[in-house]
């Protein structure tokens, strides 16, 4: 899951710590937008051979590193049980 770290920390220009946790809220952050959201989602498609829904991606499930995290490891562990 270090990927999807460095990726967001480049792609954003930020650096999680203790005073920006994962946990933060990308979006309300001003660090991501819409494009960089699809940008983010085309590279844990690529990166990780999964798919999202359009459910899954306007959700609102995915706005922080650690939501993101999990979806990924979900998603990574239900194409590997198919």
């Amino acid at each position: 899951m270090s990927k999807i770290r460095d990726f967001v920390e480049e792609q954003f220009l930020i650096e999680f710590d203790e005073s920006f946790p994962e946990s933060s809220d990308l979006f309300k952050e001003g660090v991501m937008d819409s494009f960089g959201y699809i940008q983010l989602i085309r590279f844990l498609e690529q990166e990780f051979g999964i798919k999202f829904t359009e459910e899954e991606m306007t959700g609102g499930v995915m706005v922080s590193l650690s939501q993101i995290e999990q979806t990924v490891a979900r998603k990574v562990a239900d194409r590997t049980e198919s």
